[in-house]
């Protein structure tokens, strides 16, 4: 008689569905009232996608509202339901009862995993078939069926694969039933949590820290997913149609699935675990049952994990409370910063050797790790500390440099400047008052709030981010840093280095002329046939009679308009303009001019960034061509313009 090797137990499959019914039931349920009874009783409402003009884009609209609530649907349930399936199949394996009473059967480990693993997934895909169907066949009936779109509704079955995969991963892992969802949620969100806690502990010492945290590695945390936009979800293809006068637009003609290409890495991770789940069950010692960690090698992972984790998280928390709340960008108490981690990462290190040990009693067989655990957090602070990395010091050369913005501000001042640029000179003063900052480090730490109202010094901000040619975008950030009136006359000082930026001519020109997020190499000089077609001034002017301000405002001619940009002009090229950094009284700092302007758009002009304000990025005209306003910023030192503005108010 031939023997074989089974992979799978009808009787074992058939018990799980019997015993978990109600949990498949409230799935279900759940499935069948989120889509096609959803579609149903919106479609028989035909007034919510009666808007659309044409009733092709009513059937795409239709579309695309079932098709994301099954695949974004489909996601967040397969996140929540996942643990609770492999919770529910896999339960034995935390009573020791019940292990040792399946694993005594004649059925290999083998065959009770697969037929677990395969019941619980049943009890998910199941449900899941029979929802797109039924929402197929409501579309269907209203018209608006598609097989396209009823087959990528299919996507919502990988996100189940990965999360349910995962989950019994999780269950494999450990022996007691509550820690399974604990480790479940810290998993799906741990890389990303501990890259956001690793740049929070660097910002703690590095000088120059750029406060920004852009989550590079949230495809390794997919629970995380949702708070960052990129979630799969449903979106219209567009194609481009181009109109008799030449414009173009954009109209949609079909659905699609964004980020579909994650959800099949994601169903292949999961298949890998589901595979590493069967290999660790296979040597997985029924003795573990019961307790925290239930694979062997995994025990000092969790134990360090867990310790590395506590003093970044709780370690910070301390260190903020009692040292660092008016700390930052360098300004740090080392000593603060490691007896906190230090405290924290003790903490975290005996609560692990407690859950894992089932005993309080641990500080004569841990007091070993504890010491290794201290010596590795001082280290490490010291480390940091003395900037061995070279991070503070770093400024990258001009020649390896693509562009750069500097975002430059003086605190209680009208002063400041946004500069984006790619020409070499303004790169130039870029990097020298970026190493100016940096010699300085040691007097800037050494400042405090009680500083700030001192006469002769300027306290602001100064960010820097670098676009280099290896495709790095390299970002600095120092803030409270003080420029010392005192020391214009040396080149080398944060003062002088910043100065010399400031009151560049091409700089000058765009912040006296407001283009403050626009850029260098949008210089209104280079603008193709730039025609000023208007304007608009207003002062307020303070009551001789009364306490009180009121204004005097009047608008401006295309002749008065372009009078007015010329002198500007002369005036910037003269530096009879705002150009220091140390805030003098300024009659005109509550006038207001704003000179109205079109320019024709060359085929090159890139689209303007999404920060733009809409005075700069308004739409072309009829004839093509396209609007601008400049915001100027007065000074009394301006007389050119001043005496332009004086005449047109004699002439009224």
């Amino acid at each position: 008689m031939r023997s074989e090797t089974s992979y799978f137990n009808k009787t074992v499959f058939l018990h799980d569905l019997k015993r978990f019914w109600p949990l498949t039931a409230g799935y279900t349920l759940i499935w069948l009232l989120v889509l096609p009874l959803d579609q149903f009783t919106t479609l028989r409402n035909r007034y919510w996608y009666a808007y659309s003009g044409d009733l092709a884009q009513r059937v795409l609209n239709v579309q695309r509202n079932a098709l994301g609530t099954a695949v974004t649907g489909g996601y967040l349930m397969a996140l929540c339901f996942g643990i609770l399936f492999a919770m529910a199949v896999f339960s034995y394996l935390t009573s020791p009862r019940a292990t040792n009473g399946l694993h005594a059967l004649s059925a290999r480990r083998e065959t009770l995993y697969v037929t677990h693993y395969l019941s619980g997934l049943c009890c998910q895909l199941a449900p899941q078939v029979l929802t797109i169907l039924l929402t197929a066949a409501v579309l269907g009936a209203n018209g608006f069926g598609s097989a396209r779109v009823t087959g990528m509704m299919f996507a919502m079955c990988l996100s189940t694969v990965f999360f349910y995969s995962f989950g019994v991963l999780c269950m494999i892992f450990t022996g007691q039933i509550l820690a399974a969802p604990v480790f479940y949620v810290i998993l799906n969100v741990l890389a990303v949590s501990v890259e956001y806690l690793l740049t929070s502990f660097a910002g703690n010492f590095l000088y120059g820290w750029a406060d920004s945290f852009d989550a590079r590695l949230k495809y390794f945390s997919p629970a995380a997913l949702p708070f960052f936009g990129d979630m799969p979800e449903a979106d219209y293809l567009y194609e481009t149609i181009r109109l008799a006068d030449g414009s173009t637009r954009y109209q949609s003609y079909a659905v699609t699935v964004e980020y579909a290409w994650l959800l099949w890495v994601y169903a292949a991770v999961g298949l890998v675990f589901a595979a590493l789940g069967l290999l660790l069950y296979k040597k997985r010692r029924s003795e573990a049952t019961g307790t925290t960690v239930a694979i062997e090698w995994a025990r000092p992972v969790f134990k360090y994990g867990v310790t590395f984790c506590a003093a970044l998280a709780l370690g910070q928390l301390l260190y903020y409370m009692f040292f660092g709340q008016y700390r930052s960008n360098g300004d740090y108490s080392l000593p603060g910063t490691i007896a906190c981690m230090a405290a924290a990462g003790l903490i975290g290190y005996f609560a692990a050797e407690m859950l894992l040990k089932k005993s309080f009693r641990v500080l004569k067989s841990g007091w070993r790790g504890a010491v290794v655990v201290m010596a590795v957090l001082v280290a490490l602070g010291c480390v940091m500390s003395l900037d061995l990395t070279g991070y503070e010091r770093w400024v990258p050369d001009e020649s390896e440099i693509v562009s750069a913005s500097v975002d430059f501000s003086i605190y209680g001042n009208d002063a400041y400047a946004f500069v984006s640029t790619m020409e070499p000179e303004q790169l130039r003063l870029i990097t020298a008052a970026h190493r100016a900052l940096i010699g300085d480090k040691a007097r800037q730490q050494s400042l405090g709030t009680e500083f700030y109202d001192q006469d002769g010094v300027a306290y602001g901000r100064f960010g820097v981010s670098y676009s280099l040619r290896d495709g790095r975008v390299v970002r600095r950030d120092y803030s409270g840093v003080a420029f010392y009136e005192a020391e214009l006359g040396d080149p080398n000082s944060p003062a002088a280095a910043a100065t010399a930026l400031y009151n560049n001519e091409t700089v000058a020109l765009l912040r006296t002329l407001g283009r403050l997020h626009v850029g260098v190499d949008s210089d209104p000089r280079r603008l193709n046939g730039l025609r000023l077609i208007g304007g608009r001034f207003n002062m307020e002017k303070y009551h001789e009679l009364g306490d009180y301000f009121y204004s005097e405002q009047c608008d401006l001619s295309a002749a008065e308009a372009q009078e007015l940009y010329d002198a500007i002009l002369r005036d910037v090229a003269a530096r009879r303009i705002d150009d220091t950094l140390f805030g003098t009284d300024d009659e005109y700092a509550l006038a207001y001019l704003e000179l109205y302007a079109t320019y024709i758009p060359r085929d090159t002009d890139a689209p303007a960034p999404a920060d733009v304000p809409p005075s700069t990025q308004q739409a072309p005209a009829a004839d093509g061509r396209r609007s601008t306003t400049f915001n100027v910023r007065l000074s009394d030192k301006m007389t050119d313009t001043l005496a332009v503005l004086n005449a047109l108010e004699n002439l009224r």
